[in-house]
């Protein structure tokens, strides 16, 4: 996933800690739904787990802060960047030697969003990365034996080679690679080339098939901004380039117009898409709205929602805490469950991938691929953008917005502090300006890493020197502290256009 080919990957995400968006309880249909959104689920925050509400929502800032960070190593060459992680409640950059001046400065820019620490590495990514390329060699040379997979350890200590000796097959002799490599058991994943009557426009978590005996799952409902063009996400080894796919019920989505095998996503050509994912049992119209996409970090968590899935449990798989990034042709993300629980099924492929926002929405992080017990291999969706360009999740926001803003919020007596993160998804922008409203009687009194004026209820937040550009894909964080009571802010432009 993470190549030095192309540098990193930015998110561009829309996580609106205090949304405006009202969710309202969700019934469970005996048949499929004629709507073509369904019916919108409780709050899908409110059905995780204390322990899995408490990490997603603690994630929020962490998920703003190493996105920023990954935008400094982006803009430059790679040096001695190894990886970036979700570490115990703080972002852990890990660096081979000493970290450059724009580093450090992106890290102290993210300071008052999220803790960040700075460990050293052992190897730098590109060093890995050489040493990993010579281990696939001989792990793709022979199917028959026990190696299947070569990892890349975020913290930059080296490699591991991932073994599976059931029946008895052997491990190969690996070669001399300068780094340290160990070997692990864990079984391949495997995909699985196996809501059921959707409706344009086409949503993400619903049963798709070919017409004949293969089902998958459509992914998220996206558009090419470029044009404004519809699709729907799936996995490549759905179907071929060319081939048709349907609903459940054998109502025709569209055809596979984009394909990246080796990377196993695919474009369904599509009359129009929908800004939902099925959250509910295969025959329930039970939906939440998709608020933007998101980058995926080790220790991040996520849930899935693939058809086979809802059939079975009635619910998404959540508590899915991101393990690896894979450098290997495939360029995959691997997953573990961390309750011990099944990760996916047959069907499930092409299926969403995604983080719950506190206010029920999510983000797109990618689609499913494939699984085995606890294992999950899946696609991010900033791979779908490095592959096929543009492409954002369709969402309830109207028009083509070209960024997203995260506005975090905490509250103390008699003021708040607000940390504002922008997400640039249109071209680089240099020297920006985001602009809204606050409530009456609300005055900024410190801000940081940002000019603020206020005339009135009129903010002006603008750039300073050191963070005046923002690339396509990229991030810039500011915040202040303010008198007065919070509220969600609507309309936020960014140099005179409209934000998600």
């Amino acid at each position: 996933m993470q190549t030095f080919r192309t540098a990193l990957r930015v998110a561009t995400a829309a996580l609106l800690t205090l949304s405006a968006v009202g969710l309202t309880t969700a019934g469970a249909a005996a048949a499929s739904p004629a709507a073509p959104s369904g019916v919108p689920a409780a709050n899908l925050f409110d059905r995780l787990s204390p322990t899995v509400q408490k990490r997603m929502a603690g994630q929020v800032a962490l998920v703003d802060a190493a996105s920023v960070i990954r935008s400094a190593v982006e803009a430059g060459e790679p040096r001695g960047y190894a990886g970036l992680g979700l570490v115990d409640g703080h972002v852990t950059l890990w660096w081979k030697g000493s970290v450059p001046a724009d580093i450090a400065t992106a890290v102290r820019s993210v300071g008052k969003l999220a803790e960040v620490r700075v460990e050293p590495a052992r190897y730098s990514g590109r060093e890995l990365q050489a040493a990993a390329a010579k281990l696939r060699r001989v792990v793709a040379k022979d199917h028959a034996d026990a190696a299947h997979t070569v990892r890349i350890k975020t913290d930059g200590s080296g490699l591991e080679v991932a073994v599976d000796t059931t029946g008895g097959a052997k491990v190969p002799a690996l070669p001399a690679t300068g780094v340290k490599t160990s070997t692990v058991a864990a079984e391949k994943l495997e995909q699985h080339a196996t809501r059921f009557d959707d409706a344009a426009p086409w949503n993400g978590g619903a049963r798709i098939w070919n017409g004949g005996g293969d089902l998958c799952t459509s992914g998220f409902g996206v558009r090419d901004l470029a044009d404004d063009t519809p699709y729907v996400l799936t996995a490549a080894h759905c179907g071929p380039l060319g081939g048709e796919w349907f609903d459940g019920v054998g109502d025709p989505i569209g055809f596979i117009v984009e394909r990246h095998g080796p990377h196993d996503i695919a474009l369904l050509s599509a009359a129009s898409a929908g800004s939902d994912v099925y959250v509910g049992g295969l025959h329930e119209s039970t939906t939440v709205p998709v608020a933007g996409w998101t980058q995926v970090f080790p220790g991040q968590i996520l849930c899935q929602s693939g058809q086979t899935t809802a059939e079975i449990h009635g619910e998404p798989i959540c508590n899915l805490e991101v393990q690896f990034h894979y450098t290997d042709e495939q360029d995959l993300v691997e997953a573990t469950q961390l309750d011990g629980g099944e990760t996916g099924y047959g069907g499930d492929s092409g299926g969403p991938l995604y983080q719950v926002n506190p206010n029920g929405s999510v983000l797109a992080a990618g689609t499913h691929t494939s699984g085995a017990g606890t294992g999950i291999g899946f696609q991010d969706f900033a791979t779908v953008r490095d592959d096929f360009g543009d492409i954002v999740p369709v969402t309830a926001t109207a028009g083509p917005a070209t960024c997203q803003v995260s506005y975090q919020v905490t509250t103390w007596s008699g003021g708040y502090t607000a940390n504002v993160t922008i997400y640039n998804s249109a071209a680089a922008v240099n020297g920006w300006q985001l602009a809204w409203n606050l409530p009456a009687g609300s005055t900024i009194t410190t801000p940081w890493n940002a000019a603020i004026t206020q005339n009135g209820t009129a903010v002006t937040a603008s750039n300073l020197a050191y963070n005046a550009s923002i690339p396509n894909g990229g991030a810039v964080t500011f915040g202040f502290n303010a008198t007065g009571t919070p509220h969600t802010p609507a309309p936020i432009t960014l140099n005179g256009k409209t934000c998600a």
